[in-house]
């Protein structure tokens, strides 16, 4: 019993530092964070610090890779969402689940980006080498539609970090509708550019949308204004102008001339 309550102590007084520690490096960084201030706010001694972390590193590490755990969890989001996903027509809802994840997981990312600034990402690093393989490695196979020449795992690789860069400045950096476009309006949009691209495209390869939101108007113009013209214009100028002026000029001309030189 006695070993037990130790344990659970023990485990306590983990989550106390862990907890306080987290606060301290999201709102100081990692540098400006000493153990003492990291004891007053876990309510523990500093000897109870280094008996369960032998430094300060020890603990931004640990807690760095609890948090990543929770966001690479099968219950997330993202992984169910990795189950079924079909691209390019879940290319939208993506981006819907990575707006959730922004939403869910601030405090990982924003130590990610702690990492990044104080250790050059030395600690992060790990969650994202090799990430288009284990993308690969998750997507159920024969399910996207995609040419020949793409990989499922980068195409979705780099789908996911546009849509996680894209919401991290929007919710973490508060830099709300920098595309002058609300939350649903910039995933349709950034959804569009991956599903359709920028180059131009064949009648045959144009999204069905397009054909729809032209108006019906124009062939009746092109066919009214063409017909119109053809039997109002052409036929009033030819017989005006040409006829007259060679029945007037050759009769006048030959006659006055010709006896005249003769004699």
């Amino acid at each position: 019993m006695r070993t037990q309550t130790r344990q659970q102590t023990s485990e306590a007084t983990r989550k106390k530092l862990e907890h306080a520690a987290l606060a301290l490096f999201m709102r100081r960084g990692f540098n400006a964070v000493g153990l003492r201030d990291l004891a007053a706010d876990a309510g523990v001694s500093l000897g109870a610090v280094y008996n369960h972390y032998a430094s300060k590193d020890e603990l931004f590490a640990a807690i760095l890779d609890r948090l990543y755990a929770g966001f690479a969890a099968a219950t997330e989001p993202l992984a169910q969402f990795l189950a079924t996903a079909k691209l390019p027509d879940d290319v939208e809802r993506f981006g819907d689940v990575m707006r959730e994840m922004v939403e869910r997981h601030r405090e990982y990312l924003t130590l990610v980006y702690v990492d990044i600034a104080e250790f050059n990402g030395q600690h992060a690093r790990p969650h994202y080498q090799q990430l288009a393989a284990r993308f690969r490695d998750a997507l159920p196979k024969q399910r996207h539609v995609l040419p020949a020449w793409a990989d499922p795992g980068v195409v979705f690789t780099v789908i996911y970090m546009q849509f996680a860069n894209h919401f991290v400045v929007e919710k973490l950096i508060g830099a709300k509708g920098y595309l002058g476009l609300g939350d649903a309006d910039s995933i349709r949009a950034i959804s569009k550019l991956f599903t359709y691209g920028l180059a131009p495209r064949t009648p045959s390869q144009r999204p069905t949308q397009r054909p729809t939101q032209r108006p019906t108007q124009r062939p009746t113009q092109r066919t009214t204004q063409r017909t119109t013209q053809r039997t109002t214009q052409r036929p009033t100028q030819r017989p005006t102008q040409r006829p007259t002026q060679r029945t007037t000029q050759r009769p006048t001309q030959r006659p006055t001339q010709r006896p005249t030189q003769r004699p």
